[in-house]
């Protein structure tokens, strides 16, 4: 059966997405063949675009790095016809071809059943960005926070940053500061749970000092870099920071002082990799405890047939919140 996937095209140092018409492969043994209901956009796969970034290590390629649907073949007892599923991370759309198809057949093992309590729209909602920002709240809360522990979220208008604080809200942490280099989406930030939304640049023009302030007892950043290297010095005693993402850059420029004084804990959170085995459980608290009961992020809906003009424009347009692409 032939099927329609958005393909990106390496020309003379150009990717061009183009839609293209494909017949299914076959289906090896430890397979299954899903029909997409759902993808999403994350920067990641706005990434796959530029050569240079290194994303892909090939072209052509189909991206998408989340995917949600229906399961239309399988040989896998605990993945029958009918089964409704979910896939973030591994190599989808990466080294294999990706969820921007209307079917994709990917090894067993990457496939998460959907939870009970969520839809294949919710689930994609999510999609990486939801998963990570679990990830990373599931970091912090390891150690028992109480409630009115002050906590920072960085990269708040994007996905992880913004599930994070929804989330946390949704907990029942009310001293969240947001940071975002967005000054009108202050409104966004503090309807999804900010009790303050600061720039950057507020915690970037402190003066620079090892120790600071101690200001927040925990930190999911998303961003990295220079920023991260700022908001060191002002996790308080025994803090801990979730760090998922590198936008802001892959160099940190710091001292050893705030982990030998004063015990903070730099965490790194790979949602790629993350043991399938474990996945199901993560997926299971988006669905039930880490689920928003009324406020949640911006969903800006498009139709998989418009994704090859909407995907370069991306990040001109400033997103807040999540993309969602339906089939």
């Amino acid at each position: 059966m032939k099927y329609r996937a958005l393909e990106l095209q390496l020309n003379a140092g150009k990717v061009t997405p183009t839609f293209i018409t494909q017949e299914q492969p076959k289906l090896q043994t430890d397979q299954v063949t899903i029909k997409v209901a759902y993808s999403d956009i994350n920067h990641k796969d706005f990434l796959t675009l530029n050569p240079k970034s290194g994303v892909l290590r090939h072209y052509p390629q189909i991206p998408g790095i989340d995917a949600a649907g229906v399961v239309v073949a399988s040989n896998q007892a605990h993945l029958p016809l009918g089964q409704k599923v979910l896939i973030t991370g591994f190599d989808l759309g990466i080294s294999w071809p990706g969820g921007y198809a209307e079917y994709i057949t990917v090894p067993a093992k990457w496939v998460v059943k959907l939870p009970t309590n969520l839809s294949l729209a919710m689930a994609m909602q999510y999609g990486t960005a939801g998963f990570t920002a679990a990830l990373s709240v599931q970091t912090l809360l390891a150690q028992a926070l109480p409630k009115q522990t002050p906590l920072l979220i960085t990269g708040a208008t994007g996905g992880v940053g913004g599930w994070a604080l929804t989330i946390l809200k949704h907990l029942g942490y009310h001293h969240l500061t947001a940071v975002s280099r967005q000054a009108a989406a202050t409104p966004y930030l503090t309807h999804l749970g900010a009790e303050q939304v600061i720039t950057q640049d507020a915690l970037k023009t402190i003066p620079a000092k090892p120790l600071q302030k101690q200001r927040f007892g925990g930190v999911i950043d998303a961003v990295g870099g220079d920023l991260l290297a700022a908001i060191l010095p002002q996790v308080a005693y025994g803090g801990r920071i979730a760090l998922s993402g590198n936008t802001g850059g892959n160099q940190l420029n710091t001292t050893t002082l705030p982990f030998i004084l004063r015990h903070v804990q730099l965490i790194g959170i790979d949602s790629v990799y993350y043991p399938a085995s474990q996945r199901q459980a993560v997926w299971q608290k988006l669905a039930t405890s880490f689920k928003p009961t009324t406020t949640t992020l911006t969903c800006t809906k498009i139709d998989f047939q418009d994704l090859a003009t909407t995907l370069p424009t991306f990040t001109t347009n400033k997103p807040t919140g999540r993309y969602l692409i339906q089939f």
